[in-house]
C-alpha cells in the first residue's frame, strides 16, 4: 500500500505536531540528544518516521529512536516523560515487507545492527494481521505488525500495523544520521510536510 500524503494531510499533521515537547534531552554516553513529540489525534508510523528524518536540531539530522541498549531505552524512559506518557510512542524499528512473520528480519531506519530487544512478554506476536477490523483511523487491522512502538506504559517494544495510528514518537538526533529507506509499502510525504519541518526549525532557533 502506498501512502501518499498532499497538502491538507501535511497541514492536519502540522495542526497536531509538537503539543507537549520540550527541548530534546543529551544523552552523555553517546552525544545524541532524544526528544518525545505528542500527537493525541494519533500519527502513524511512515508519517512519524518522514517527520523524524526531516528535523534537525543543532545541526543533527533526526531519525525516529534506535535503541540499541538497556541503558539507552531506560534513558528515554526516564527523561522524556516516563513508561505510562510515551505509552504508544513510535521508534525506528520495521520489518521490510515480505518479512516473515513474527520476528522475521526487524532493522533499524538507521542501519544499525539488531543486536538488542527489549519486547515486552509475549511479543511480537503480529496478533492482529488479516483481522477484519474496522476502526479509526480506517480498516488498519488489515495487514501484518511491521512496525515498532512502547508498549503499554511498560516501557517495552510491541510490534503494530504500519498504517495504525498511535499518541506520539521518539525523535533521536546524531551527527551524519543516514537513515535507510522504510518499508516498502511506504512513500514519503510529499511538499506539504516540508512546511511543517521549516516551522520546526524555526521554533528551535
Amino acid at each position: 500500500m502506498k501512502l501518499v500524503v498532499g497538502f491538507a494531510t501535511a497541514f492536519m499533521i502540522l495542526s497536531m505536531a509538537g503539543i507537549g515537547h520540550a527541548t530534546p534531552v543529551l544523552w552523555e554516553a553517546n552525544g545524541h540528544y532524544y526528544e518525545a513529540l505528542a500527537f493525541p489525534s494519533g500519527i502513524t508510523w511512515g508519517d512519524a518516521n518522514t517527520l523524524a528524518s526531516s528535523s534537525s536540531y543543532l545541526g543533527m539530522m533526526g531519525h525516529l529512536a534506535t535503541i540499541t541498549s538497556i541503558d539507552e531505552n531506560d534513558f528515554i524512559i526516564n527523561n522524556l516523560g516516563g513508561a505510562s506518557v510515551l505509552n504508544g510512542y513510535f521508534l525506528g524499528g520495521f520489518q521490510p515487507a515480505g518479512s516473515s512473520e513474527p520476528v522475521g528480519n526487524w532493522q533499524w531506519v538507521t542501519g544499525e545492527a539488531w543486536l538488542f530487544t527489549n519486547w515486552a512478554p509475549g511479543e511480537p506476536n503480529n496478533e492482529y494481521s488479516g483481522a477484519a477490523v474496522i476502526d479509526p483511523p480506517g480498516d488498519w487491522w488489515l495487514i501484518s505488525e511491521e512496525v515498532l512502538h512502547f508498549y503499554h506504559g511498560q516501557g517495552q517494544w510491541n510490534d503494530v500495523p504500519l498504517t495504525s495510528g498511535w499518541g506520539g514518537l521518539i525523535v533521536e538526533y546524531e551527527a551524519n544520521a543516514a537513515p535507510v529507506p522504510e518499508p516498502a509499502t511506504m512513500l514519503l510525504l510529499g511538499s506539504g510536510l516540508l512546511g511543517l519541518v521549516g516551522l520546526r526549525k524555526k521554533m528551535k532557533s
